[in-house]
Parts: C-alpha cells; sequence; structure tokens
C-alpha cells in the first residue's frame, strides 16, 4: 500500500514567511501549484483520499482535478498544528528548529506541541494501515502534518524536515 502526500498550495503568508491563520487562501502560485501537481497525481492509481478540513488544502485538492469517483474523506486530524498566538508571527522571530521539533513545548508552550500532532498523526496512520488494503492513498494537508507523517516513517530525530508546497511524497506501508 502506497500513501501519497502533499501540502496544500502556497499562500501569501507561507511566501513571505509568516505563520500563517487558518483562514489564509491559496495564492495564483498555489493555485497553478495544485493545478499542476494533479497532473502527475492523475498518473497514479489513487483508490481513496483524506483531507483536511481547512480550506486552503480543500481548495488544493478541488484544483488537483482527480477523478470524482475516488472517495474523499475530510477528516480533522488532518489539520495543521493550532499555532495559537503565533499566527502572523515572522518565521524570523523564531527559532524555526525548535519550532517545528518533538520537543516544541519545551520553548513554545503556547501552541500545540509537535508531540500532540505526532500522536494524532501516527493513530491516523496506523488505523490506514490496519486496513491493509492495497490501496493507494493520497492525502492533502499542511507542514506540520507532513513532518509527523515523516517521523513516522523515519523516527524522530532532531533534524528539520522541511516540506515544499504540491511536492508529492511517497511512503509505503
Amino acid at each position: 500500500m502506497n500513501l501519497y502526500v502533499i501540502r496544500h498550495g502556497e499562500t501569501n503568508m507561507g511566501k513571505n514567511k509568516i505563520i500563517a491563520t487558518e483562514n489564509e487562501p491559496l495564492n495564483d502560485n498555489g493555485i497553478q501549484q495544485a493545478i499542476s501537481v494533479g497532473k502527475e497525481l492523475n498518473e497514479l492509481d489513487i483508490n481513496i483520499i483524506y483531507c483536511s478540513p481547512i480550506e486552503r488544502a480543500k481548495h488544493t485538492l478541488k484544483l488537483l482535478n482527480l477523478d470524482n469517483n475516488i472517495p474523499v474523506v475530510i477528516d480533522d486530524r488532518l489539520k495543521e498544528r493550532d499555532m495559537g498566538i503565533y499566527e502572523k508571527v515572522s518565521f524570523d522571530d523564531l527559532d524555526w528548529k525548535k519550532f517545528w521539533s518533538y520537543n516544541s513545548d519545551l520553548r513554545y508552550s503556547e501552541l500545540e506541541p509537535m508531540k500532540n500532532v505526532y500522536e494524532r498523526i501516527s493513530g491516523f496512520l496506523d488505523e490506514i494501515r490496519l486496513q491493509k488494503h492495497n490501496k493507494n492513498i493520497l492525502l492533502v494537508a499542511h507542514g506540520g502534518v507532513l513532518r509527523a507523517i515523516h517521523w513516522y516513517f523515519n523516527g524522530i530525530d532532531n533534524s528539520l524536515f522541511t516540506c515544499e508546497n504540491c511536492k508529492i511524497y511517497k511512503y509505503n506501508f
């Protein structure tokens, strides 16, 4: 079973290195990124799609223009971490590596800890794994979620996994 994961398209806040608000929309480049990656995804045999309920992820999914017969599940567990007081804060005002580390709560106690994000994502992925179907699965989510997925398959470490908008990441169960 293959797991394909993409981060939503670019937003203006992300482009300008600012922590995005939950309602931040895709910008024109993000729209083009989603359309472009959709062509690649159409070449894969996707059997089911799971998507974050946050609008920029759902908009990305719509722009992928995938077969309408593929079941889509909107799942709250794929939401980006709750940024709390750090919404609209410049990346430059944060210790980026510590902000995204597994132990982020040691320095940034006012936002959802990456430990919590990892726990919710690992539970989600364990659930998918237990289904044991020979399916190709697509997830449309956010940067923090993709970091947790990376840890799930590669182990938790102190390196900073960075993910690009609308790039396909492939994992195998």
